[in-house]
């Protein structure tokens, strides 16, 4: 599976995508028991390390699948790494970026 196979991205406004934690992902990589997340504000380019993870079966930094600003962090990770378990995929939910045009 490659790194961009763990994401899933959903448009929720002109021009702002969520980026999550895919069931496959949660899959292969067991029960998560950490979560480094991202800082609100931080600027990402495509590529560039968004998560740690660390669960059961891997420690793994993931890189964004988007380039721009992250405008919105699922900061409850932190205190609570288990929500990217969740049975429902689209509450598995890292952070908002606002794409950039390039």
């Amino acid at each position: 599976m490659s790194n961009n196979d763990y994401f899933w991205t959903e448009e929720i406004a002109a021009s702002i995508r969520r980026i999550g934690l895919t069931k496959g992902a949660q899959s292969e990589f067991g029960l998560i028991k950490f979560v480094d997340v991202p800082v609100e504000g931080q600027k990402m380019a495509l590529d560039m390390p968004l998560v740690a993870i660390e669960a059961e079966k891997m420690v793994q930094e993931l890189d964004s699948p988007l380039a721009g600003e992250l405008v919105n962090v699922n900061t409850d990770l932190a205190d609570n790494p288990e929500l990217l378990n969740a049975d429902n995929e689209k509450d598995a939910w890292i952070a908002d970026i606002r794409i950039s045009d390039n």
